[in-house]
């Protein structure tokens, strides 16, 4: 059964399905269903039904196939619940009653061929939607069960999407551990910083990544001394409703320069926070952690310098309490009207390394310590303190116009540390600070009946300022910067009627201007802070044809400007020679082809193009790039994937659910953008400048899935490069990037694989699971040594490694549930992947979340 239109999303199983299509480059609009009476046909057609005893959401599920009617609900109204089941030939209305008997539920119809499932009772108008669920368009649902999980199974190419549930399923120390169950992304540096930075397929940092929070990218550029530069991102994840991930070059409104892909975050919503038929409700959340030592003890203030006599990490544990958060969210919803305001705070001290495991790994010049934070010892500067407001509203009105408002705050006060430091002199630091302002505003319009107006504008605007408190082996460095981000995004779909069958073409245009400025002059001689300004025009069609009704055909293509300029006070003195900026314009094509030669079954081929030009810090005098190159090229991405999805309901039993979507991709990247030691004519200067590596290759395969069969479930996600390669001109080509490249510390692991195991019992009330993780190392070689770098061994490798992570979660009635995560249960010692920063991650710890809804 297939129903365009309409998606329930809310409650447990659809959670997040909002965030996934609202941030998509194709507009979507509200459908609203015109209130309609039961058709006289479907109340006198009799069926016969043979459904089986069971629980409901089977049930449902088993009526809509037998029936050939399209359910809808919240999921949320029938989780738990049983159904009686039944047999013989009557009318739909008398099945779907039986069906529903005992449980306090009714059914509307709201069209010939759709019906509704909601509380008794429930405040809704006729024909209006129920509570909790919003009506979208370009959506395919099948059955009753879909969720926003389905969605990456139904859309050619690697996408993925992680819903709120798993975000609070799998809840560990950092922020970036959200991605840990995703094939090709991780979150680089995760440990160091309190931020994200995140990489797929080898992409990651200076803008090759495009984040975005409620449709507002975040970025900001933290130097990292001779181990590079972190893009980070922040985010407190007891926020999110879910996150929805494009691999690879997007184009449309995602915008030609994020060639690695896009990550599009979206915030609570109504639908997250309300109990099922109520239009008004807070959530309240609370959770306390082990392995830190207590937030309040033993950390630092900004004006502090160092914790006297502490050099190496204590070994005293961390009790209950070492972490802590808790968030309040009130939400409120009619019909045409939703409002969502939430606080959260998130405290958590230095966690404590596990003590099992390697402590050494080998080099060519004999076995190297992991960290000089021992097994079992504290990992000084990894504690924060943050807080973060939210405050959401939507407003639909007149004939399919949609407007969404979102202010998000965000400050934080953490540790981090220089990596250089780390070898010269470990210790506690005085903590950095971050405050983050994000302001979005999206418009949709989809009239009824128009095929011509598909409408979405997008605005944005994110305020970042920074104080990053580093040190070299002797002084603490203070770092302020301030960061603005400005979107604007525009597109519309028209769909045709067309003698070779239909057509949708989709146009619209781009613009963003990022800047970057020090709050404060530079009190350090060798350090001059980055300043400069980028603006980047774009616009762009695309159109998509069916000629056949399991064949779809598209091309597209966009054309860029840009101009980058450099607006230091040092540019043009003594100290440094002029910076010209740079200019330029570039059009990217993009092409593919999908086909379904049966239901549930998809085949993909696809190939896009990307054009990066160079990031404020590749462009301006700052410590990560002294020298100006007047002759930088931007970066050009080509990206092949072909790849089968398969998603089918029912397939060995009633209400049962099979996802399974295989990729091979084949990435190159031609004048990628890194750092190497710089000459002034024949003559070294030991200052690092940016150049243009002449290519990067990188391919492999990827495979994600897992198979549903409600009393028991099972998740993979594999990951596999089969091959990668780093070129320069006049060298042969190498796995082994120079050391004094970002890329060292960029490239990811060789082989990834996840695999969660869960059970369900007393009608889905609880649920149990674990997830084993294993990560091979890195998949480049040791890096390649110039014979002038001076800061060779910046490459900081990490041993490959296997955690098991449990899980449970225990709805104890409809007001209140409990979820317990144990991380990390052998207590291994282990380096995270993409750590420009020697810190290993968190030992074992136990969380325990309490969520109550009123």
């Amino acid at each position: 059964m297939r129903l365009r239109n309409a998606l329930v999303i809310g409650g447990r199983r659809g959670r997040g399905a909002l965030a996934l299509m609202m941030m998509t480059t194709t507009a979507i609009g509200l459908a609203t269903p015109a209130a309609v009476r039961p058709a006289a046909a479907q109340e006198a057609r009799q069926i016969a039904f043979s459904i089986p005893a069971g629980s409901l959401s089977a049930a449902l599920a088993a009526f809509g196939r037998q029936s050939g009617l399209q359910v809808t609900y919240v999921p949320a109204v029938v989780a738990g619940k049983r159904s009686p089941g039944l047999s013989g030939a009557m009318t739909a209305s008398v099945a779907l009653a039986r069906l529903l008997q005992g449980s306090g539920l009714t059914h509307r119809f709201a069209g010939a061929t759709t019906v509704t499932v909601q509380v008794a009772g429930a405040a809704a108008a006729a024909g209006a939607a129920p509570e909790g669920a919003i009506a979208l368009d370009t959506i395919d649902v099948s059955g009753a069960r879909s969720a926003a999980a389905d969605e990456p199974y139904r859309t050619p190419g690697t996408s993925a999407f992680i819903s709120g549930e798993t975000i609070q399923r799998f809840r560990g120390t950092s922020s970036g551990e959200i991605f840990d169950s995703t094939p090709g992304v991780i979150a680089g540096s995760s440990r160091n910083g309190a931020a994200m930075d995140v990489n797929i397929r080898g992409m990651q940092g200076m803008n090759r990544v495009a984040t975005a929070i409620d449709g507002a990218e975040q970025s900001t550029s933290t130097y990292r001394g001779y181990y590079g530069v972190d893009n980070r991102v922040y985010v407190d994840p007891d926020l999110l409703s879910g996150v929805a991930i494009n691999k690879g070059p997007g184009g449309g409104t995602a915008g030609p320069t994020a060639i690695g892909g896009s990550v599009y975050m979206e915030t609570l919503n109504a639908s997250d926070i309300l109990r099922p038929g109520r239009s008004y409700g807070v959530q309240l959340k609370g959770s306390l952690g082990t392995n830190a030592l207590d937030p309040l003890n033993g950390l630092l203030s900004s004006t502090s310098r160092v914790l006297p006599g502490q050099t190496t990490g204590r070994t005293d544990g961390g009790g209950i309490g070492g972490t802590r958060s808790v968030s309040l969210a009130a939400a409120y919803q009619q019909e045409n009207f939703e409002l969502v305001g939430a606080i959260a705070r998130r405290q958590s001290g230095n966690y404590f390394a596990g003590s099992n495991g390697p402590r050494t790994y080998n080099t060519t010049s004999g076995a190297v310590a992991l960290s000089p934070a021992g097994p079992g010892q504290e990992v000084l500067n990894t504690s924060e303190n943050a807080l973060t407001l939210l405050l959401k509203g939507t407003v639909r009105f007149g004939d399919g116009h949609q407007l969404r408002l979102s202010y998000i705050r965000h400050t934080n006060e953490y540790g981090e540390i220089m990596p250089n430091t780390i070898r010269s002199g470990y210790r506690q630091l005085p903590l950095s600070e971050i405050e983050t302002n994000t302001l979005s505003a999206r418009y949709n319009w989809k009239p009824t009946g128009n095929d011509l107006i598909d409408l979405s504008l997008n605005s944005s605007y994110v305020s970042i300022n920074e104080n990053s408190l580093q040190s070299d082996s002797i002084q603490v460095i203070q770092r302020p910067t301030r960061s603005v981000n400005v979107g604007l995004s525009g597109s519309n779909t028209s769909r045709f009627a067309t003698p070779l069958g239909g057509l949708a073409v989709t146009y619209g245009g781009t613009y963003a201007r990022e800047a970057v400025a020090p709050r404060l002059p530079s009190t350090n001689g060798s350090y001059i802070p980055m300043s400069g300004v980028r603006d980047q025009w774009s616009a762009f069609g695309k159109a998509e044809l069916s000629p056949l009704s399991w064949v779809k055909v598209h091309a597209g293509v966009q054309y860029m400007r840009f101009s980058v300029d450099d607006t230091s006070s040092y540019a043009g003195t003594t100290l440094r020679p002029a910076s010209t900026g740079y200019r330029g314009d570039a059009v990217s094509p993009n092409a593919g082809i999908t086909l379904t030669p049966m239901e549930g079954v998809q085949l993909f081929a696809r190939y896009a193009n990307g054009y990066r030009p160079p990031s404020i810090r590749e462009s301006t005098w700052n410590s990560s790039g002294f020298l100006f190159n007047p002759n930088l090229r931007p970066e050009r991405a080509s990206t092949w994937e072909i790849g089968a999805n398969y998603l089918r309901s029912d397939l060995w039993q009633p209400g049962d659910k099979l996802r399974v979507k295989l990729a091979y991709f084949d990435n190159f990247y031609r004048d990628y953008l890194g750092r190497a030691y710089g000459r002034v004519g024949t003559t070294w200067n030991y200052a690092y400048q940016v150049v243009n590596i002449d290519k990067v290759v990188m391919k492999g395969i990827e495979l994600s899935g897992g198979y549903d069969a409600r009393r028991y479930f099972v998740d993979l996600a594999l990951n596999y490069y089969t091959n990668y390669a780093y070129c320069r001109v006049g060298v042969p080509c190498t796995d082994a990037p120079y050391q004094t490249d970002y890329m060292i510390n960029q490239a990811p692991p060789r082989f990834t694989i996840t695999t969660t195991l869960g059970a369900r019992f007393f009608d889905e009330a609880l649920t149990v699971g674990a997830r084993h993780r294993y990560v091979s190392g890195s998949v480049a070689g040791v890096g390649g040594l110039d014979p002038n770098d001076f800061s060779a061994g910046t490459q900081i490798p990490w041993p490959a490694f296997h955690v098991v992570d449990l899980f449970a979660e225990w709805k104890i009635d409809q007001h209140m549930s409990l979820t317990v995560n144990i991380n990390n249960l052998f207590d291994r010692y282990y380096l995270d992947p993409l750590s420009n920063a020697n810190l290993p991650a968190p030992g074992r710890s136990a969380r325990a979340a309490l969520t109550a809804r009123f």
